[in-house]
């Protein structure tokens, strides 16, 4: 009978125990995969300045609302991307679906190297989505097409963000990323068209990949408040870099904002 006793007993804190690691993990999770390192639900408001134009020199600010929110396995909103998954693995290490983010334009008035040119339009990516989460950090893979039709392009980015800190009062994530975008995207964003051009010939503005690095991080205040903030430099691809209306070759993004967990 004692013998039993102890079994059962046994059994119960191994499963109590099995349950922590998973709610661990699932802590653990949250924060890799998104880009407010918050181990729950997040919403929250914040600015953001990045260049004005493609590769200007200058920086355009931006307040915008910022929702991390995830449905299960089935779907999330992370900053200003959706989507939806289709597959889920057992573990949950591997997931396969769709996603769609926004990719704002500018106004081509706002820099003197893209004066005189045709406003570039605000579009909408969209395509499969693979998030491969190891031991080490979460491995992002998209490849994106324009569905709106404004540069009728198509990029792809393959992306890995690792927990730096996790402490429940500050947490902190490391990414590093490259992104390759075809022809037509990049025409489209960084080219001229033959209107715009002095001789009446177009600037067309060829494939390539781009890189990036940058920290993101929370700050927890009270309960439930918490400060967020974001920094990256992205290093253009030869052909964004060479291009006419591009002013430098390295362009930052940065953030800040004040949010709550849900």
């Amino acid at each position: 009978m004692f013998i039993f006793k102890k079994t059962i007993i046994g059994f119960a804190l191994a499963n109590l125990l099995t349950a922590s690691a998973v709610m661990a993990q699932s802590a653990a999770e949250k924060q890799v995969q998104q880009p407010i390192p918050s181990g729950s639900n997040f919403l929250g408001l914040g600015i953001g300045a990045f260049p004005k134009t493609s590769g200007s020199s200058e920086l355009r600010t931006m307040v915008l609302p910022v929702v991390q929110y995830s449905w299960g396995n089935v779907a999330y909103v992370s900053g200003l991307k959706a989507g939806v998954w289709g597959y889920t693995s057992a573990d949950r290490s591997l997931r396969i679906g769709l996603y769609a983010e926004p990719r704002f334009g500018y106004d081509a008035s706002d820099s003197p190297r893209t004066a005189g040119m045709a406003d570039r339009d605000f579009a909408v990516d969209a395509g499969p989505s693979v998030r491969w989460t190891t031991p080490a950090g979460a491995v992002n893979f998209e490849y994106g097409f324009d569905v709106t039709g404004r540069s009728n392009g198509q990029a792809a980015q393959i992306q890995f963000i690792r927990p730096l800190l996790t402490e429940q009062g500050f947490r902190l994530n490391g990414l590093v990323s490259a992104t390759w975008q075809n022809a037509a995207m990049n025409t489209y964003y960084w080219g001229k068209r033959a209107s715009e051009t002095t001789d009446q010939l177009p600037r067309n503005v060829g494939a390539g990949v781009g890189f990036s690095a940058g920290l993101t991080g929370l700050y927890t205040v009270g309960t439930s408040g918490a400060l967020f903030f974001g920094a990256s430099i992205n290093r253009l691809s030869d052909a964004q870099a060479n291009s006419l209306i591009a002013e430098r070759s390295y362009t930052p993004v940065i953030y800040l904002g004040y949010g709550w967990r849900l």
